[in-house]
C-alpha cells in the first residue's frame, strides 16, 4: 500500500525530529541523518514504507554500550503483545532504553506492563500529535524570532 504524500511527510518530519532529540541527548546521530531530504527519505524507505521500517538504534557518543531504540508501532493503540516483542528484542541485544512513537496511546494493560518492567527498562512514550506539536512549535518559534528580529 502506497502512503499518501501527507503521511510520508508526517513520518519524515517525525523521524527527523526524533533524530534531533537523540542528538540533543548526546546519542551518536550523523548530521546527514538529520539533514536527509524528503526525497532521500523516500528513496531509503520507499513509498509503501511501514512504520516498523523506521526503527532507530543509536549509542551514546561517549559510551557505545549505552544504547537506545526508537520504535514506531504499526497499530494505533499499542498493546502488551507489541510491548513484549520490543522488550524481548531489547533484552536480547542488551539495550535498556527505548522511545515508542505511538499513533494514539497505549492500552491500559500496556501501560501497566511499562510500570512493571520499569526496574529493567526505561521506556518513554511519545504520541505522534505531541511530536507534531514539537515540529510546529519549532517552526513557529523560528518564524517568530525572524519577525521579531526584523522589527528591530
Amino acid at each position: 500500500m502506497v502512503l499518501s504524500d501527507d503521511e510520508i511527510r508526517r513520518l519524515f518530519l517525525i523521524r527527523k525530529t526524533v533524530l534531533q532529540l537523540l542528538k540533543d541527548r548526546d546519542y551518536f546521530v550523523g548530521d546527514f541523518e538529520i539533514n536527509m531530504s524528503r526525497e532521500q527519505f523516500i528513496s531509503k524507505f520507499g513509498e509503501n514504507m511501514k512504520r516498523e521500517d523506521l526503527i532507530i538504534n543509536k549509542a551514546k557518543r561517549n559510551d557505545s554500550s549505552d544504547q537506545i531504540y526508537v520504535f514506531f508501532p504499526e497499530e494505533p493503540k499499542v498493546g502488551v503483545k507489541t510491548m513484549k516483542t520490543y522488550t524481548n528484542r531489547m533484552k536480547s541485544e542488551n539495550v535498556f532504553r527505548a522511545i515508542l512513537v505511538v499513533q494514539q496511546n497505549l492500552t491500559p494493560f500496556a501501560r501497566t506492563c511499562i510500570n512493571e518492567i520499569s526496574s529493567k527498562f526505561h521506556l518513554e512514550v511519545f504520541q505522534v500529535k505531541f511530536i507534531a506539536f514539537m515540529i510546529f512549535g519549532f517552526h513557529f518559534r523560528s518564524s517568530l524570532c525572524l519577525v521579531v528580529k526584523d522589527l528591530h
